[in-house]
């Protein structure tokens, strides 16, 4: 077994760590007589030329070695087929190297039709799906179904046959979801789905009664988070209301917890599904299990506005909170706590602070806490009334801000009791006052904090401060900054000081490393505002071609110096073009073509489709700066469909997020059309 294998050069392929000169190793101990040797071995192949789903050049060659391992390995050997099934499926490989990985295992495919018979069903139910990844022809996958009475094997045969050959095999999925065992049924199930074939009359409760057997879809063949998923995102809304309200009415708490779980998942994917599914849940409030109870209200805080009518309910919960609040984790009262902040529903308020006074310490997410005129005047009372709970309801509202500007009064009164965080969310608003500089100043010598520098900067006059702190990021460990900051071109001669450490880093070619490549542009900015923009434009170019988020601050920079010389940078339109694909930079690198003189009529596409790469943080602005008209009709598109914009945001995040893209959406179009 394994000829061959020291006739490849391995260590002149990679994999995820580089050489892949351990691959030979542990293909070898893979095949161990040894069945924990073989289990780790198969591992950390996973581990290296599998690596979370990307693939590499030592992956091609380990393939046919595979391949030899699941069918004459002592053990382990369905853990291998699958392996070989998930290098070809497209869900589970990418990388640039994917296309050839697909071939190899299609290579295989003789070998991986010998396993359907396998003595061992466990194979088996693997081979069914290897074989279907890797191209099979029908004919294999009937001839075992017409004897394959291993349940597990038999349900990956389902799946097969519906994704190989679902116009003839229609009638025996049917009958399959209707009356195969549990696991057969909802593999049969979701076959026809994937087929977009209807199901049968008598599905729906054939299929619960599965769940309610914990029969599942086997891993490798999901779509999704969890298999459930699928049969309720697939299906059209009512068939789906319908399968929810089975999976919710049923006997078992592990099936409710699973239907509330694909609900949410549906709510994710669809604009329209909250108001038809969240409703469903009102029975689950107060269910007997603690978990299913707990379920609800992560379907509730994720669920977006339509959370709302049930507000009074999650309003109670959360004031609990003041007795779980010292508990670890997201207790069940953390989470209505944050369901009321999304919603706006000022009743977070009085808990949040009673668990204060009790000693507590917490943190909610930035961003969580919505605005509305309610939750800032019971905030602005709480601050009157207990300055003190400016410790945790100032770091609440930076995000808000001119909206939090009445607030203002409130929190410099609340300054002796909770100085850096009021002064950290002044200067999240923008807001500059005096009382805030010491904070600001020593937050700008201790992290070289430039924002907090140029605050300073502007109320007193001390462009020291606003030096320490750039020297402290060119010549020390602090991190630069993630945006622009223009504010520092100003400076003008002031800034000579720096300009040695500053042309160190202007070195004509991009530095391998993103933070420095950071820097390099924030030395740029720094040269360019002392001498003008010829020395650095090298440098600047050398990072805008090597992507990633280095490039968008070096697409600002651009922007900056067109404005004042446009044609100083005018030779860098065709790299700053080539951004235009690129997710991270191409919202700064139209706005640089814009100040460059190319007319936004020719930007609407990249700065449209910018708005989703980071939820209309920046896009939205950019295209009010550039007064963009031209992206309305590209705006009313992003509003217009049903699927969610994929905005930035976390998993429990994105029906908020993109509610929240569609109001800023509805109110840039206002105001381009006021212009």
């Amino acid at each position: 077994m394994l000829e061959g294998l020291e006739a490849i050069a391995w260590g002149e392929l990679s994999h995820a760590y580089g050489s892949a000169h351990d691959t030979p190793g542990l293909l070898r101990q893979a095949g161990s007589a040894d069945s924990e040797v073989a289990s780790k071995a198969i591992s950390e192949l996973h581990g290296s030329v599998f690596h979370q789903g990307t693939v590499y050049p030592a992956t091609v060659a380990a393939v046919p070695f595979l391949a030899e391992l699941a069918a004459g390995a002592a053990n382990r050997r369905d853990e291998v087929v699958w392996m070989l099934g998930m290098l070809a499926d497209e869900r589970h490989a990418y990388g640039v190297d994917s296309a050839k990985v697909r071939a190899a295992v299609a290579d295989q495919l003789e070998s991986l039709v010998a396993l359907l018979d396998d003595a061992d069903p466990q194979v088996r139910e693997a081979a069914a799906y290897a074989t279907a990844k890797a191209g099979v022809t029908a004919e294999p996958l009937w001839r075992r179904w017409a004897a394959e009475d291993h349940p597990a094997a038999r349900a990956a045969l389902a799946l097969a046959l519906g994704e190989v050959d679902s116009a003839a095999a229609e009638t025996v999925l049917s009958g399959a979801a209707l009356h195969g065992d549990p696991q057969v049924r909802v593999s049969a199930a979701v076959a026809l789905l994937r087929a977009g074939l209807d199901w049968p009359a008598g599905t729906i409760p054939a299929l619960v009664a599965a769940i309610d057997d914990d029969a599942a879809v086997t891993w490798a063949w999901a779509r999704g988070a969890e298999w459930s998923e699928e049969i309720v995102a697939a299906p059209p809304t009512p068939l789906a209301a319908t399968v929810v309200e089975h999976m919710l009415r049923s006997g078992n708490p592990r099936t409710r917890e699973a239907g509330l779980w694909a609900l949410s998942a549906h709510c994710d994917a669809r604009r329209s599904a909250p108001p038809v599914f969240v409703p469903l849940v009102a029975p689950l409030l107060n269910d007997p299990d603690s978990g299913v109870r707990g379920r609800v209200m992560d379907v509730l805080r994720q669920a977006g506005a339509a959370a709302g009518q049930f507000a009074d309910v999650v309003a109670l919960v959360a004031g609990r909170f003041p007795e779980t609040a010292g508990e670890r984790g997201f207790t069940v009262e953390y989470r209505s706590v944050e369901t009321l902040q999304r919603l706006g529903d000022p009743r977070w308020v009085e808990p949040v602070c009673a668990a204060m006074a009790r000693g507590h310490r917490f943190r909610f997410r930035p961003g969580t806490v919505r605005f509305t005129p309610e939750v800032r005047a019971a905030i602005a009372g709480r601050l009157v009334s207990h300055p003190v709970y400016a410790e945790v309801l100032a770091g609440m509202v930076g995000h808000w801000g001119r909206d939090a500007g009445v607030l203002v009064p409130d929190l410099l009164a609340a300054m002796p009791h909770a100085g850096p965080r009021v002064a950290e969310t002044l200067l999240m608003q923008g807001h500059d006052d005096h009382a805030a500089v010491p904070y600001w100043r020593t937050r700008a010598l201790e992290t070289g904090d430039l924002q907090a520098a140029l605050a300073v900067r502007r109320l007193t006059g001390d462009t020291e401060v606003v030096l320490d702190a750039l020297r402290a990021i060119l010549a020390g460990d602090a991190l630069p900054p993630r945006t622009s900051m223009s504010d520092t071109d100003e400076l003008g001669d002031a800034l000579a000081p720096l300009t040695s450490v500053a042309s160190a880093y202007l070195t004509g070619t991009a530095d391998r490393v993103r933070p420095q490549r950071e820097k390099q542009v924030l030395a740029a900015r720094v040269v360019a505002a002392v001498a003008g923009p010829g020395g650095v434009l090298p440098t600047v170019e050398a990072v805008l071609v090597a992507g990633d988020t280095p490039a968008r601050l070096a697409a600002d920079l651009i922007a900056d110096l067109a404005h004042a010389s446009p044609a100083a940078a005018a030779h860098l339109q065709p790299q700053l073009r080539d951004r235009l694909g690129d997710r991270w930079s191409r919202l700064s690198a139209a706005r640089a073509l814009a100040r460059l003189g190319v007319p936004t009529a020719e930007l609407v596409e990249p700065l449209s489709r910018g708005i989703t790469d980071y939820g209309g943080r920046f896009g939205l602005a950019i295209i009010l700066e550039l007064q963009a008209v031209e992206t309305i009709p590209a705006l009313e598109d992003l509003l217009d469909h049903d699927d969610r914009s994929g905005v930035g945001s976390s998993a429990d995040d994105i029906v908020w997020a993109d509610e929240l893209l569609q109001e800023r959406i509805r109110d840039t179009i206002a105001r381009l059309r006021s212009t």
